[in-house]
């Protein structure tokens, strides 16, 4: 055995010091879930044999991913994937990181939704295509369609789709622009959306791992934060079938402003729900075409 053995534990102990250098939060359960991948091996394994020696080419991997995470690249990019409902799904710089507001609000729209006829779904700004995989995972036989600008963000969703073996239909859009409704073959029982929302002067309130890697084009509403919120409710009116959902992920600080604009433009049982830290972050509201 050469002297440049490194046993797991020791190599951890190491990595947990340079991330606590470099002010990474949560440092020790970064440097747990960088040493899992490059072992191949759980948290309890990781543990369990903490003599284990660690091979050359495993710490050279190891360096090289925490020398991306150390230039505070987000942890789910350095691995190049996250969790989400149960799912495993590619993450890039082309695709914003699912947070778990996201997946507690498919959660909640995936308990909610009818089980008595065929459903068909429109997830806006699809991204990862982490909603509406999601969707077509836990409910097969629903018809999701997913759109986004971002043509790599649907490349991205794409591949997801494959590699999970699950059909979604995928277009780009820009939800923005007037035509948008001629661009989806509607009407659909859902629309579901999680829209950037982000003012723009909140760039240097945000984490270096968000502000300086995840795409701008996924966070940003500019100077109005409501501003996709008002298209949705638009497009929602010529895209939803009568009684319909638009089911929506907003921002805590300017939920109540979202639920005052529907309510406004002729949606019914506009509703608030707070999230699991008591934050409003879900609206729902539905749309009904006469009053029959």
């Amino acid at each position: 055995m050469g002297a440049a053995t490194v046993t797991r534990q020791e190599i951890l102990q190491q990595a947990i010091r340079q991330l606590e250098v470099a002010g990474i939060p949560d440092a020790r359960r970064n440097a747990e879930w960088l040493l899992c991948e490059v072992l191949s091996c759980s948290r309890a394994q990781l543990y369990a044999y903490p003599d284990e020696p660690v091979k050359a080419a495993q710490q050279a991997q190891l360096a090289a991913l925490l020398a991306r995470r150390l230039r505070r690249e987000p942890l789910q990019y350095v691995l190049g994937y996250v969790e989400f409902l149960g799912l495993r799904l590619e993450v890039g710089p082309a695709v914003l990181i699912p947070r778990p507001e996201t997946e507690w609000l498919t959660a909640r729209l995936l308990e909610n939704l009818p089980t008595c006829r065929p459903l068909r779904i429109l997830d806006v700004g699809t991204g990862s295509g982490c909603i509406a995989l999601a969707i077509k995972h836990r409910r097969p036989e629903v018809q999701v369609y997913a759109c986004d600008i971002s043509p790599e963000a649907l490349a991205v969703a794409r591949r997801n789709a494959q590699k999970l073996g699950l059909e979604v239909v995928w277009q780009q859009a820009d939800v923005l622009a007037e035509d948008f409704p001629t661009q989806i073959p509607g009407p659909f029982d859902v629309m579901v959306s999680n829209p950037p929302y982000l003012a723009i002067n909140e760039a240097e309130t945000l984490p270096p791992e968000v502000r300086a890697y995840e795409p701008p084009v996924a966070l940003y509403a500019g100077s109005d934060p409501l501003r996709f919120y008002r298209a949705l409710a638009r497009h929602g009116q010529q895209l939803l079938a009568s009684g319909g959902q638009l089911v929506c992920e907003v921002h805590a600080y300017h939920a109540h402003e979202v639920v005052r604009l529907l309510a406004a433009q002729g949606y019914s049982e506009v509703m608030l729900e707070n999230d699991l830290a008591g934050l409003p972050r879900i609206v729902w509201a539905t749309w009904s075409t006469s009053e029959a």
